[in-house]
């Protein structure tokens, strides 16, 4: 790659992210909210669609270091995650007393739209110990898209192979 190469997502692509994240958030997300924290946080659109931008900046970035015509499955999860912690699009709306669901929402709603990528079975596999046990490591660890990726390829193979990686 000479230095006028650029490497850039599409846009189609990136909207098409953007607004299954959006529905994702509206339809499934709030749905799994115990009902006090429903009229507690709304998504800021321009958040999420930084998220979804860096996502595919990164994304393409790695397919051009490695070479790859596409990423993976978990690649795909791992970055969704990385991009939606890090830019943290829900919000908690003004007035609202903010406990350790509120404060970790972001990270759940991440895990949950990252894990969507996967095998269905890999997200029944999870239990609530390590779904806390990695939304507090999204919180408080510094985690990079490689990381994540190996993180949850094991998660698979030891849900789908009875535990063992």
């Amino acid at each position: 790659m000479n230095g006028k190469d650029t490497i850039k997502a599409n846009p189609e692509d990136v909207l098409k992210r953007f607004n299954l994240l959006m529905e994702l958030f509206r339809t499934k997300f709030l749905l799994k909210l115990a009902d006090k924290y429903k009229g507690s946080i709304y998504i800021n659109p321009e958040l999420l669609h930084c998220a979804v931008k860096a996502y595919y900046d990164d994304i393409e970035r790695y397919k051009a270091y490695a070479g790859s015509e596409h990423e993976d499955c978990h690649k795909e999860a791992a970055y969704t995650i990385k991009w939606i912690n890090r830019f943290r699009p829900i919000q908690i709306k003004e007035g609202v007393e903010a406990d350790s669901v509120l404060v970790t929402i972001n990270q759940s709603f991440a895990i949950y739209a990252g894990f969507v990528f996967l095998d269905p079975s890999v997200m029944a596999g999870v239990t609530k110990k390590f779904f806390d046990h990695l939304v507090y490591t999204l919180t408080y660890r510094p985690l990079t898209g490689k990381m994540l990726a190996t993180l949850i390829y094991s998660v698979e193979c030891a849900t789908k192979n009875n535990g063992e990686i």
